[in-house]
C-alpha cells in the first residue's frame, strides 16, 4: 500500500520557557501542507518476523540507522507486537533539516501504515503516544490537521482556520542549507513570553528563531527577499529552518514559474494550495 507522508509548516513560532526535562515548552499553528515523500510499505507474512526491510530513493538522509523515523517507528510498535516481515521503501522528497517535518511525517505514517496493514487496533490517542516517543513534532502528523501546538508539541488541539488564511496558495523554497534543530536553540537569546498572535493579522504573527537563525545563514535571508520580491504578501521562516514560505491569494501569481525561478537558484521549491 502507498502512502503520502506529507509537510507543515509553522505558521508562528514561540518558545515560551524551559521544561524541567531539558526540553523547551513552544507554541506554534502547524498546516499540513501537500508537499510529500512516497512510502509504500508491504508484508511479508512467510518472512522473517519482525525483519524490516528499508529501500531509500530521492533525497539524501539517513538509512538504517536508529536516526531514520521510519525504522524508529517499525522498532517501537516491534517491540510491543509480534510484526510479520515488512517491506518499505521510501522516496524523499521533502528537503530534512528544513522545519517541514518530513522525517516527522514518515515516521509518524509508518506507525499508521503498520497499525493499519498488521490490524493492531491502535487508536489516534495510543498513536499519538507512540509518536511522541519518535519526536516533538510527530504526534500532529496522526491526526494531520491544521492544529494549535503547545508543550514539546504533545498538546495540540483542532486549529479553527481563519479568514486570513483562505484562498490563499504556498510557496516554500528550501535554500540548499539544513539547519539541526538542538543547533538552532543554542543561537536563541530565551526571552520567555506567552504571546496570542492574531492569525487575522498575520503581519503580527513572528518566529523566534527567524532572526538568529538567518543571521548565521544569509541564505534564508535571500530565499525570504526572493519570495517577497515576486509578490508574497506574508513570508516567514518554518519552524527552526531552513525552509521559508510566502503567501499568495489564489490565482495571483503562475506558481510553476516561480519554482522554476527557485529552481533556477539551485534551491528546492514547492507550490500549491494553503489548505
Amino acid at each position: 500500500m502507498i502512502y503520502f507522508p506529507n509537510a507543515k509548516i509553522n505558521l508562528g513560532l514561540q518558545v515560551v520557557g524551559r521544561r524541567k526535562d531539558g526540553f523547551h515548552n513552544l507554541k506554534s499553528v502547524f498546516l499540513p501542507i501537500g508537499w510529500c515523500d512516497i512510502l509504500e510499505v508491504h508484508l511479508n507474512e512467510a518472512g522473517i518476523q519482525g525483519k524490516l526491510n528499508l529501500v531509500l530513493h530521492g533525497l539524501d538522509i539517513e538509512d538504517g540507522s536508529e536516526s531514520n523515523l521510519v525504522v524508529r517507528a517499525h522498532a517501537l510498535l516491534n517491540k510491543d507486537f509480534n510484526l510479520p516481515e515488512i517491506n518499505v521503501t521510501l522516496q524523499k522528497n521533502i528537503p530534512s533539516g528544513a522545519g517541514l517535518g518530513g522525517g516527522s511525517s514518515d515516521g509518524s505514517f509508518m506507525l499508521k501504515a503498520i497499525n493499519n496493514q498488521c490490524k493492531l487496533g491502535l487508536d489516534t490517542s495510543e498513536l499519538e503516544n507512540y509518536a511522541s516517543k519518535l519526536g516533538s513534532d510527530c504526534p500532529f502528523f496522526i491526526k494531520n490537521e491544521p492544529s494549535s501546538v503547545s508543550g514539546r508539541g504533545e498538546v495540540i488541539k483542532k486549529f479553527e482556520v481563519c479568514n486570513s488564511l483562505q484562498n490563499q496558495e504556498i510557496l516554500i523554497v528550501h535554500p540548499g542549507v539544513e539547519v539541526i534543530t538542538r543547533e538552532a536553540f543554542k543561537l536563541l537569546e530565551l526571552k520567555e513570553s506567552n504571546l496570542d498572535f492574531d492569525y487575522e493579522n498575520l503581519q503580527s504573527i513572528t518566529n523566534y528563531f527567524q532572526g538568529p537563525v538567518s543571521k548565521k545563514f544569509p541564505e534564508i535571508i535571500e530565499a525570504l527577499n526572493f519570495i517577497e520580491s515576486n509578490g508574497a504578501h506574508f513570508t516567514q521562516m518554518s519552524g527552526s529552518g531552513s525552509a521559508v514560505f510566502g503567501l499568495f491569494d489564489k490565482d495571483s501569481v503562475e506558481g510553476y514559474k516561480l519554482v522554476g525561478k527557485a529552481k533556477a537558484k539551485g534551491w528546492t521549491a514547492y507550490f500549491g494550495a494553503l489548505l
